[in-house]
């Protein structure tokens, strides 16, 4: 069964090479290695948002009941697309053995600063790990930004062992964000990313209300340029339906255990590893 999650994760790479010039959400005529080039670089001039202590405990109150510390506690947890840290923080605070991993040399120099978390350069499609290296695994809000999400959720189910958990955050289609996002398009192509130092007042203010809004957190105005640029000027976003999700869950021999819904923008998904489910 392990040899056909093998073959299936191949061809899912095979099939994304293939896919690679297809026009995206926010580029056009992009390969991977463009794209991947264009978004490591996006995300060192604007890296995400850390949130300190306040955010830690946020996603310590987030991820317990999904994964309770009497399950991760000594287990082997990875952190796909680690960023500020603060989600690999709560959980090695919780008695997690995580490695926490990113594109982008500053997130893993700033995971680094954690003595409890191994952290490890790398691009999601391609895990420098063995097939089931981690009891559990986690991407909250990464996949959609990199070239081929089903291609990266392939990868965490091949380092996820058998009976595991994998948690992934996306971007939910037809939702007002969506809306927005395809409606700003025109601007994202005629306005540099440099400039939003500069965004006018009122939009640093509706930025502020919505952030306050979902992470409960207020942030200063570099932030939440950060924020910004995360959602609107990121070189890849890709949006993705409940029902879609749950096709490629199936594939993968996942089953779907929970789903956290975010009013206005993403979908968190809970599976539980079943290799013996691999179509």
């Amino acid at each position: 069964m392990r040899r056909n999650l093998r073959l299936e994760y191949l061809l899912v790479r095979a099939g994304s090479l293939v896919r690679a010039k297809a026009p995206t959400a926010a580029s056009s005529g992009v390969d991977q290695n463009e794209l991947r080039s264009l978004t490591k670089a996006h995300y060192e001039q604007f890296p995400f948002i850390a949130g300190g202590d306040e955010r830690v405990a946020l996603w310590h109150r987030r991820l317990s009941t999904v994964l309770p510390s009497s399950a991760i506690r000594q287990s082997k947890v990875l952190d796909v697309g680690c960023g500020s840290g603060d989600v690999a923080q709560s959980l090695a605070e919780r008695g997690a053995r995580v490695v926490a991993v990113d594109l982008t040399r500053l997130a893993v120099q700033r995971t680094r600063k954690s003595r409890d978390i191994r952290s490890v350069q790398c691009d999601a499609l391609a895990l420098p790990f063995r097939d089931d290296a981690f009891d559990h695994s986690l991407a909250l809000g990464v996949l959609h930004h990199t070239p081929d999400c089903h291609a990266g959720l392939a990868e965490m189910v091949r380092v996820t062992r058998d009976t595991g958990t994998i948690i992934i955050g996306l971007y939910s289609k037809w939702t007002p964000y969506h809306f927005v996002y395809l409606a700003t398009g025109r601007l994202r192509a005629h306005v540099p990313g440099e400039r939003l130092h500069n965004a006018p007042p009122w939009v640093m203010a509706l930025t502020r209300a919505f952030v306050t809004f979902q992470i409960r957190q207020r942030l200063d105005d570099r932030q939440l340029v950060n924020v910004l640029a995360d959602q609107f000027w990121t070189p890849r976003a890709s949006f993705h339906t409940p029902r879609e999700i749950r096709r490629w869950s199936k594939r993968f021999g996942l089953v779907q255990v929970g789903r956290r819904w975010h009013p206005f923008y993403m979908n968190d998904f809970v599976f539980r590893v079943d290799k013996s489910r691999v179509r």
